[in-house]
């Protein structure tokens, strides 16, 4: 159901998915690249990349979301299901890696750096890793914010945010009511929790896997990050 919902209502509309494509081909420098989207949801991304030219293969771990991402036809893309912390392609196989909308962190500290290790072990040597981040600093004055959404004309939502100050993590609690059966509605709970790390803690475990942030952004019109940003958006290099 988190998958489900999360499809239908969380994501941006096309103007700023272009918008956001756009930024990425900007800023990676490549004419002609192979593209790994990792957390690539439903391929809002990939599929664009891959009209844009670009050889592309989407990785997620949601089968539903990848059910979707499947009704593309295009010959120089592919999706593939499988685990972030263990990238299932060779090495040395990606001119890039992408990580957008806030999909790095939902593991603990050992397996957000496995996420990385695996990034770097697929990337070719000057290789480019962009990830797309919720600003940290912003991400702490959603502590305790409640927002009720209608998904559709059936399915109403709530999400309830709680961030842990000691720890850096952001728990996203959705309840979500499905109102399919008007005389027995049913009701779920699920729970997105995040890691978020500020460009310090990042820089570090890049350099510990063999990568150098050569670029920050604020967002996507690559406006200057600070602590007022919406976004961190760090694009680093594989350094051997």
């Amino acid at each position: 159901m988190w998958d489900q919902t999360y499809a239908l209502s969380e994501l941006p509309d096309d103007d700023e998915t272009d918008e956001e494509v756009d930024f990425i081909a900007s800023v990676l420098e490549f004419e002609d690249a192979f593209i790994l989207d990792l957390c690539c949801g439903q391929g809002r991304h990939a599929i664009k990349l891959a009209e844009m030219g670009y050889s592309v293969i989407g990785l997620d771990s949601s089968s539903v979301l990848l059910d979707i991402a499947n009704n593309s036809s295009l010959s120089n893309l592919w999706f593939i299901e499988g685990d972030v912390r263990n990238v299932p392609l060779q090495k040395n196989t990606c001119d890039v890696v992408i990580n957008m909308f806030t999909s790095f962190g939902f593991f603990d500290d050992d397996e957000n750096m496995q996420v990385l290790k695996s990034v770097a072990s697929v990337l070719k040597p000057k290789g480019r890793f962009l990830v797309d981040y919720w600003n940290p600093y912003a991400a702490v004055l959603l502590d305790g914010t409640r927002n009720w959404w209608w998904v559709n004309d059936k399915i109403l939502s709530l999400a309830e945010v709680k961030y842990d100050f000691s720890s850096g993590r952001l728990q996203d609690q959705r309840t979500i009511i499905d109102f399919e059966n008007a005389s027995n509605a049913s009701m779920d709970k699920f729970t997105r929790d995040l890691k978020f790390y500020t460009l310090p803690e990042l820089d570090v475990m890049l350099e510990s896997v063999g990568m150098r942030i050569i670029e920050v952004y604020g967002d996507i019109d690559e406006r200057e990050y600070d602590n007022n940003s919406r976004r961190l958006i760090t694009l680093s290099e594989k350094v051997k």
